[in-house]
This record gives structure tokens, C-alpha cells and sequence, in this order.
């Protein structure tokens, strides 16, 4: 082989090899670019499942916070309305949360005063209660949830909501208590007042000429039933906290003075701006305890822990609901307010808090605070400017009489007094329901919708009057 020749195969050889290296490294090339493809098209999943996890997270963060801040301003204006101005004295009780009012503390029998005190009540409230009622009556649903602001941990959401709300109603329906009355019209949900021939009969006196600042009043000989005065007796009023006198008579009804009873979640059902015992859930007390947390400082969660125990008594359920067990009481009421000659009332509350369907008159209130006057625990009771009671469960506590009639150096004292109850709210103004006796006789009056000193000196001069 020539020179040329040989030369020629080297350089062939040279081509082919070089070209070999170039395909092999144009595919490792290719190979290595689609590795990188494949990891960043997972990269990218990992990334897209994580921002939307965050982002599913922030919205649950979001509706947590839009509850809380609704809760605060239901709170603030449900605190628009004060029911009763009684001042409420308690011992130490320890509960986890409170709002900051200044009380008068007694303990171990001296008086102590420190506007810093905290009232100590973990009371929440029920969804009916978070909202306006509507004039067609909104459901559960419509009205909303509201969540403690005391809860820390979402992980024990579901657990304390078990705990505090228990909120199946079924075919029970929640009184619809009215927190705004300009916003509700309750008139068209009072029937028109019946006078029979009877109650025409009752009311066919000589009536004197007596002044008074109530809407509607009356006066009654307590042994007779005789009317003695009377001012719009038949005209549609609100009951306020006078109610409790009737929750007192259904009590005594199915209830002993020494029988124990533990306070529970019923507490939660009043409205924020109640008047209060302040009860704590687990607290024991006897049915007189109860009683004068209702009949003294005009406690409504009193009224709601007596209502839910004798109403449980009533459906001989011991576990009934808290609602089942109230509407049940309700009903009782209602039913002891007709056996006693009522006509012309609707009983919706225990506490007589303003309610949509709630109405009555002084001639039917006086009829339930005859009967109250004669009822002697009832009486005993509401006879004392103060009472202190020691819970079975240890608690020392002493509560005031808001009735001025009955407190001496009150400005307002009258001492042939002997009870009965006082009644405030916005749309029953300032009401009292007032027994005296003197020389072996009694009598009881009835102011409803005064003024704020009205009340007192209308009740005076009708019990005075109804001495002589």
C-alpha cells in the first residue's frame, strides 16, 4: 500500500471516531436535559401543594377571626340595655373571665368597696341570644353562632363548643327576647285585652282621686281581692322582673326550701345585660337560695337555674336540655298564672325579660302578687333588705334587696312593707309590684311604667291609701 493510501484510511479512521464521540455526546446531552425537565415538573408540584395549603390555612385563620370580632360587638350592643339596678354583693368566686364592674363586696361581715373587682361569671351566651330578634322570627341558622372569646386553642374548639352550647332545640322554640324594641314590632304580637262581664264587675267602683306617674296601676285588698283603685288595669304592659314573683309561686309548687340544686349551662341563656346573682355552673344551692337570688338583687340567671330544675322535675327527665327544661317551665307558668284568674298575659321568660309575644296587666300582675303576699317563704324572703346565704357547696354570699320600700335610710322606706318585687326594662319602665300590712290588714299595689322615683312614691301613696 502506498504512502497516500495509508495516510487516507488514518484520516477516514479519524472522521469516523470523531463522529462517533459527537453522537454519543449529543445524546447523553438530550438524556440529562430531560432528567432536568422531569425534576423541576416535580419541584413545581411540591411548591403548588404547599401555597395552597397555605392558603386553605389563612381563610380558616380568617373566618376564626371574623367570629371573634362579631362576638365583640354583640357584646357591645347587647350591653345597651340594663334590665334592673340592684346592687349585687358576692363573695370571692373564682371563674376564668369577667368583665370589670365595680361592686360592693361583703365578706365576713365588713363592707368593702373596690371599683378594680372583678365580677366573676363565665357566661356565654346562646346563638339566639347573639342577635336582634326579626318580627318573623328567625330561626337558629339565621341568626348566627357565637364563639367564647375566651377559647386559646382552635384544637379545643369543637370540645368547648360541646360544653357551652348544646344548642338542639328540635321542636322547641327560644324565646325571642327583644334587645332593641325600636327595631321589632311587638305590638302585633299582643292580642286585643278581653273584659268579661266579671272583671267589669270588679272594676265597677267608686275609684279615688289618687295622682300617679305609672302607665297602669292598681290596688287590691289581698284578703278580699276587692280592687281599691285602678289606673288603665286592662291595658297591655310588660312584666319586666315583677315575672319572678310567678317563677317564685311555680317553684313553691313543686320544690321544698332544702332541696339541693346545681347550677349548669341553663346560666348561659340570659341576655348580656341581665341583672345577675352571679351564679356560677357547678355553685349548689337550696331552692331558698335561689330564690332570694332571684327575689333580692333580681338575679335572671336564678330564674333560669330554678326554671331548668323544676322543669326537668316536671318531664321527670333528668337529662333533658337546657332549652326542653325552660320551655317546660314556661309553660307551667303559664298554666299557674290562669289557675290563679289571669286573662290577659303571655309568659315567655322565667326572668320576664322583654320577649317577643310577652305581655300582661296590672290587674293580672296583681292577681300573682296576691298570691305572692300570701305565700310566707315568698314573703319572708322579699321581706329583707339583705340576705346572706351560704351555698350547699360552700360559697358565702350576700345579696341586697333592690326594693327601696323595703330598705331603711333608702330615701324611698316604708315600713308597713312587706315585699315585694321590683321590675326594670326598656320597654316596661320602672315597675313594682308591693305588699304591705298594718292592723292585720293587707293589701298589695301594683306600678307599672313609672318614672324612676315614681315607682316609689306611687307605691306609697296607694298603700297608704289602702291602710287607712
Amino acid at each position: 500500500m502506498n504512502k497516500k493510501s495509508l495516510l487516507g484510511l488514518i484520516l477516514f479512521a479519524c472522521l469516523i471516531t470523531t463522529g462517533l464521540f459527537a453522537s454519543a455526546n449529543f445524546l447523553i446531552n438530550q438524556e440529562g436535559k430531560a432528567d432536568a425537565d422531569v425534576g423541576q415538573s416535580y419541584s413545581t408540584q411540591e411548591d403548588t401543594t404547599k401555597d395552597t395549603t397555605g392558603v386553605d390555612t389563612s381563610k380558616d385563620e380568617s373566618v376564626g377571626d371574623t367570629v371573634v370580632d362579631s362576638t365583640a360587638d354583640n357584646t357591645a350592643d347587647n350591653t345597651a340595655k340594663n334590665e334592673e339596678n340592684g346592687v349585687t354583693n358576692t363573695d370571692t368566686k373564682d371563674v376564668a373571665s369577667a368583665d370589670e364592674i365595680p361592686i360592693e363586696t361583703i365578706v365576713n361581715g365588713e363592707d368593702k368597696k373596690d371599683s378594680n373587682t372583678k365580677v366573676t361569671d363565665s357566661i356565654t351566651e346562646e346563638p339566639w341570644l347573639t342577635a336582634n330578634p326579626s318580627d318573623t322570627g328567625a330561626t337558629n341558622d339565621e341568626i348566627g353562632t357565637k364563639e367564647d372569646d375566651t377559647t386559646k386553642d382552635a384544637s379545643n374548639s369543637s370540645e368547648d363548643a360541646d360544653d357551652t352550647f348544646s344548642t338542639s332545640i328540635d321542636a322547641i322554640t327560644a324565646p325571642e327576647l327583644i334587645l332593641d324594641c325600636n327595631e321589632v314590632d311587638y305590638k302585633k304580637y299582643i292580642p286585643e285585652m278581653v273584659v268579661d262581664s266579671k272583671l267589669e264587675t270588679e272594676l265597677d267602683i267608686s275609684n279615688p282621686s289618687i295622682s300617679v306617674d305609672a302607665t297602669a296601676a292598681i290596688l287590691f285588698d289581698a284578703d278580699t281581692k276587692k280592687v281599691l283603685y285602678y289606673k288603665n288595669p286592662v291595658q297591655a304592659v310588660f312584666p319586666a322582673s315583677t315575672a319572678k314573683l310567678l317563677t317564685s309561686l311555680v317553684a313553691m309548687d313543686w320544690c321544698k326550701e332544702d332541696e339541693e340544686v346545681t347550677i349548669g349551662d341553663e346560666i348561659t341563656m340570659i341576655a348580656s345585660d341581665s341583672t345577675r346573682a352571679y351564679l356560677s355552673k357547678g355553685e349548689v344551692l337550696t331552692i331558698r337560695n335561689i330564690l332570694a337570688g332571684m327575689l333580692l338583687p333580681s338575679g335572671n340567671d336564678a330564674a333560669y337555674a330554678m326554671a331548668a330544675y323544676v322543669g326537668r322535675k316536671s318531664l321527670q327527665d333528668p337529662n333533658a336540655t337546657k332549652e326542653e327544661a325552660v320551655a317546660e317551665f314556661v309553660k307551667l307558668m303559664n298554666n299557674k298564672a290562669k289557675k290563679l284568674g289571669v286573662k290577659n298575659s303571655c309568659f315567655k321568660t322565667p326572668d320576664g325579660y322583654d320577649a317577643i309575644g310577652q305581655y300582661t296587666t296590672a290587674y293580672d300582675m296583681g292577681l300573682i302578687g296576691i298570691a305572692a303576699a300570701k305565700n310566707e317563704t315568698i314573703i319572708d324572703v322579699s321581706h329583707q333588705s339583705s340576705s346572706r346565704n351560704i351555698f350547699v357547696s360552700g360559697e358565702d354570699v350576700t345579696w341586697n334587696n333592690t326594693n327601696k320600700l323595703i330598705t331603711r335610710y333608702s330615701g324611698q322606706y316604708y315600713s308597713p312593707a312587706i315585699g315585694l318585687k321590683t321590675g326594670t326594662s326598656t320597654m316596661a319602665g320602672r315597675c313594682l309590684i308591693a305588699a304591705a300590712e298594718n292592723d292585720g290588714k293587707e293589701v298589695v299595689c301594683v306600678i307599672m311604667d313609672s318614672s324612676s322615683a315614681g315607682r316609689w312614691e306611687d307605691a306609697i301613696a296607694l298603700l297608704k291609701y289602702g291602710l287607712e
